[in-house]
């Protein structure tokens, strides 16, 4: 009888082990899954704050999501009111990233020369702003809800440090969320 009492729970410890260990793979792509729909609507849904929050529940797996959503703009400004999907994608994906990793930035360097009309000059400041001596990837003009973007160059750079940083340290890093942040330092 002892025998069989021990082959018993010996079945069903096996039985549970197979049946956690066969779910967790599932649950997993669907973590995934839905991280990475959350991930593709930032800048492009009704809620960005709130996507942002819910990322920030699942902060490694949506750093690397997020990183691989981000790609050099074309434009060099957006307007309040203007309308630029994509754009406006890869900015909530960026601001994202510095509300995730608890306020992490990049910034870099720039070949551009950049003009003297107004909004060069408007460009120049608002994209130095925040780090004096290299380009953000964009900054935004609050009183005016303009939004400024770094020249190409900078952007690629700037990307590149994200990929390397996320393969090095990626994995180890200590995720801490914003808490309470201050607009300047993840929204601009």
């Amino acid at each position: 009888m002892l025998t069989f009492t021990i082959s018993k729970f010996r079945f069903v410890c096996v039985a549970l082990a197979a049946l956690f260990v066969g779910s967790a793979p599932c649950a997993f792509a669907q973590d995934v899954s839905v991280v990475s729909k959350e991930v593709q609507n930032l800048g492009r849904g009704p809620d960005n704050l709130k996507t942002v929050e819910t990322l920030a529940k699942t902060p490694q797996l949506s750093t690397k999501l997020l990183i691989g959503e981000l790609h050099a703009i074309r434009a060099s400004r957006i307007l309040n009111g203007e309308e630029k999907p994509d754009a406006e994608h890869v900015l909530w994906c960026l601001r994202a990233l510095r509300y995730v990793t608890g306020g992490k930035d990049f910034c870099a360097k720039t070949s551009h020369k950049f003009g003297s009309s107004e909004e060069e000059r408007n460009r120049k400041y608002w994209i130095f702003f925040r780090h004096k001596t290299c380009a953000s990837f964009f900054a935004m003009w609050p009183s005016r809800s303009s939004e400024y973007i770094a020249p190409e160059d900078a952007q690629t750079s700037i990307i590149s440090k994200w990929k390397d940083w996320f393969a090095k340290e990626g994995a180890e890093f200590d995720y801490k969320p914003m808490q309470n942040p201050k607009p300047e330092d993840w929204l601009w």
